[in-house]
């Protein structure tokens, strides 16, 4: 049973890093004024792997992750919940913790968008 869990896990880990290091698809023109949905960046991009779609720490990997992704509903953050200091969060990763660095990942329109989005989940908008 132990070895089918340890299995599961990492399968699901390597699911979403897989996930999370997908190039951004150029759909638009360059040039293009499209909105960024950064609800949509943080389902498609893997963010709810590990935040749950509700932000709450929840998602199928978080449950395996030590410490646990962070519950954006919690009124204290560790790193700051001002727009910059999500933003710096996402583009820098947290060390110690399973969160990677998006920057080079993820545009920086698309980071500031699941900054944003983040914000949102957490009460913080």
């Amino acid at each position: 049973m132990k070895k089918q869990y340890i299995f599961l896990t990492m399968a699901a880990l390597a699911m979403a890093a897989t996930a999370c290091g997908k190039k951004p698809e150029a759909d638009a023109a360059p040039g293009a004024a499209a909105a960024i949905s950064g609800e949509t960046v943080y389902n498609e991009k893997g963010c709810v792997t590990c935040h749950g779609a509700q932000g709450k720490g929840d998602g199928p990997v978080g449950a395996a992750l030590k410490p646990k992704p962070r519950n954006f509903a919690d009124a204290k953050w560790k790193n700051g919940t001002d727009l910059a200091s999500v933003i710096k969060a996402i583009e820098t990763g947290i060390a110690g913790s399973g969160m990677a660095p998006y920057k080079g990942v993820l545009s920086d329109e698309e980071i500031k968008a699941v900054a944003e989005h983040v914000r949102k989940l957490g009460g913080k908008n």
